[in-house]
């Protein structure tokens, strides 16, 4: 475990989940109106942190097991599935009465959105009702999952081409392909694609694991390095981004134009060698790391519930309230559904399919 990128993990789920206070865009506070508009919007940005930080994370894990075959594709995807479709399957039923009881309830439609979200398939799919239906986070899950599929893959690709030393002529090309893309296809698909599609995400993944390469490019060297300047230079730096983050047009910021700042936080928090990473690495802050990906998955849910609750019994109008209930309520679901739920399932299924190896 890398304790301060575990810590981050939540920081960016928690940009993720006030994204979604989208009921604050008609707020009848004009500061909380200004807080959404400019602030919480751009929230978002969070999932390509994950997308990055999972093609790092995977590389970090499990690079020389690949490289070496001292772990075979089926027991990677065991675990990789093992982790992340039983709670996806559980938010889907959880999700089921909210989409039955929707007043533009198609049946046959239904029936086309769960086929697609039971399966993980559903980014694939550029259709706006298919990939945001049921727990719409999921669709990320999708992309993980296409992810995983292919990473096997790409180490081995990476590996092969030694792609640090041939950066010049294989990652220039590579970085110029979504601009360009971004340039010919017209605007109307730009969601669609550049921020759900997985065939172009896949990009972020793959930055990931060029970002690994580096880290050990970096770690085998002897090199004096002030670490305490590098996190907090990485801290400003996407600050810096999020601060004129209006100034470029959105399909941008769906993925290349956070690469940067988000590659250096990753890079310099995984060598937990400054203050700040100190700070991360504190028991509460890596309890809300591990968390997070169950408050990623559940915060959406509680949201819609708790709004419907809300309009019907509770008629609660302070907004900070709603918020705050909404947040202690996913917190605690979160940690029920990690201690529960997602290590036991998780261990059970790595323990069923994953074969003992021969003494």
């Amino acid at each position: 475990m890398i304790k301060p990128l575990t810590s981050l993990r939540f920081l960016f789920a928690f940009m993720i989940f006030v994204h979604h206070m989208t009921f604050l865009a008609k707020s009848k506070s004009s500061t909380l109106r200004w807080i959404h508009e400019s602030i919480l919007k751009e929230g978002y940005i969070g999932v390509s942190f994950f997308f990055i930080l999972s093609g790092f994370i995977l590389a970090y894990n499990y690079r020389d097991s690949m490289l070496n075959q001292k772990i075979s594709k089926s027991n990677f995807y065991i675990a990789r599935i093992a982790r992340i479709y039983p709670l996806h399957l559980l938010t889907l039923l959880i999700a089921v009465p909210i989409t039955i009881q929707n007043v533009n309830f198609e049946l046959s439609l239904w029936f086309k959105q769960l086929f697609f979200n039971s399966t993980l398939t559903q980014s694939f799919v550029p259709i706006k009702k298919i990939y945001f239906s049921f727990n719409s986070p999921s669709w990320s899950i999708s992309n993980e999952l296409f992810f995983y599929l292919l990473f096997p893959f790409l180490i081995l690709l990476i590996s092969k081409l030694k792609i640090l030393k041939y950066s010049k002529g294989l990652l220039i090309p590579f970085l110029l392909l979504l601009p360009i893309l971004m340039l010919v296809i017209p605007p109307i698909y730009y969601k669609n694609l550049f921020y759900v599609n997985p065939f172009f995400r896949i990009f972020d993944f793959v930055v990931g694991i060029l970002l690994f390469e580096l880290y050990l490019k970096i770690k085998n060297t002897e090199k004096v390095i002030n670490y305490n300047v590098l996190e907090f230079s990485s801290i400003l730096l996407l600050v810096v981004f999020f601060i004129f983050h209006s100034q470029l047009p959105l399909v941008v910021r769906y993925s290349i134009y956070y690469w940067l700042p988000m590659s250096f936080l990753i890079l310099v928090f995984a060598f937990q060698k400054g203050v700040v990473s100190r700070l991360l690495s504190t028991n509460t802050l890596i309890l809300l790391g591990e968390i997070s990906f169950g408050f990623y998955m559940f915060h959406q849910l509680v949201l819609k519930y708790f709004l419907m609750l809300n309009k019907s019994l509770l008629h609660i109008t302070n907004e900070y309230l709603i918020i705050s209930i909404i947040l202690i309520v996913s917190l605690i679901i979160s940690y029920i559904s990690l201690i529960w739920f997602e290590n036991p399932v998780n261990r059970y299924l790595k323990r069923i399919l994953i074969p003992k190896p021969k003494n």
